[in-house]
């Protein structure tokens, strides 16, 4: 049209936040922990060494924390596999300073709420499955949901065929009756080694397992959880789950198909209290009565209308004590035995 610029509109300068508020909103823990992490030096900002909580940044720089990359916001669950070196604990921490797998996770990665899914002793090594997600956790671990677990085990001597049918069979431990669904020699590793799945994840149940039959575990390694594999991961390594690994977990275990997995998603702001300007003071909450008990102008108006209902009865009539409350009836504790 005659008159209008047909010049291109600039871009919007995308919304800015200070450093230890944008790796708050990346899920990386309390704005203590984001400021520590900034002045042990762990935080760089397009390559260089952030030393300022303060200093601006938005979705457009290049934020690493401990050598990863981390954008706000973080949303959903998180996902890992680990795998445990021998002298790690299968715990979130300890109160003797002994170290946890948790230490092997990347600091971008240490979200609250992250714990591992099943246990492993503390000499055993091998596949962990950690996530943030507790209803994965509980039916992973779950007897219900028979997850198979592959374990390759190291004996002192050869299991003979009567051990082998024992186990299978199922033997009794300290925790009650286990049993194999597999049990294998593994010719082509020297030694004598074996590969052993079980469908349930009992304390130290394989070591208990083979002590019934007289044989001793010398090394202990978890390969396997469902359709997660611990090949590709190095003694103390972690990783993510990928899409595909996910959903077939998820689908093992009859959740939804939908794998809520943590996006990496632009900045966006967080969500602060608003605060009281000078001449404007901030108002305060509203009182919020409880479901099923009026407030007390309710009660106040309910009265009213009960005097006029009273005065438009003949002869007066008072409304019966059994009449309609307002609210749910609470339960009448006489009469019951104690």
């Amino acid at each position: 049209m005659p008159g209008q610029s047909n010049a291109p509109k600039p871009h919007p300068e995308p919304q800015r936040h200070t450093l230890v508020k944008y790796l708050v909103a990346a899920g990386l823990g309390s704005r203590r922990h984001c400021a520590a992490l900034i002045l042990s030096g762990y935080v760089r900002v397009n390559g260089d060494l952030a030393e300022s909580l303060i200093m601006d940044v938005s979705h457009r720089d290049s934020i690493d924390v401990d050598g990863r990359q981390v954008a706000a916001t973080r949303t959903g669950h998180v996902y890992l596999l680990a795998n445990k070196p021998d002298g790690h604990l299968s715990s979130v921490s300890d109160d003797r300073g002994r170290p946890t797998i948790i230490e092997c996770v990347p600091r971008a990665l240490r979200m609250n709420g992250l714990v591992p899914a099943g246990r492993l002793d503390l000499h055993s090594t091998g596949l962990m499955l950690l996530t943030t997600d507790g209803e994965l956790v509980n039916r992973v671990t779950h007897p219900r949901y028979e997850i198979e677990k592959e374990y390759h085990v190291l004996l002192d001597r050869v299991v003979t065929p009567t051990a082998s049918s024992k186990l299978k069979t199922g033997v009794e431990i300290e925790t009650g009756q286990a049993r194999a669904m597999s049990l294998r020699r593994l010719h082509e590793e020297s030694g004598f080694r074996y590969s052993i799945i079980l469908n349930e994840g009992k304390k130290r149940e394989v070591r208990l397992m083979f002590r019934a039959v007289s044989r001793q575990v010398l090394g202990l390694k978890r390969v396997r959880i469902g359709n997660l594999m611990v090949e590709g991961l190095q003694q103390g390594d972690v990783r993510e789950l990928t899409d595909r690994e996910l959903a077939g977990i998820r689908r093992m275990v009859g959740m939804s198909k939908e794998t809520p997995k943590a996006p990496v998603a632009s900045a966006q702001p967080i969500a602060t209290q608003q605060r009281s300007q000078p001449g404007h003071p901030s108002r305060p909450p509203q009182q919020r009565s409880r479901p099923g008990r009026p407030s007390q102008q309710q009660r106040s108006r309910s009265g009213q209308q009960s005097e006029h209902s009273r005065s438009a009865r003949p002869g007066g009539e008072p409304r019966r004590p059994g009449g309609a409350p307002s609210g749910p009836r609470r339960a009448d504790n006489r009469g019951r035995s104690r």
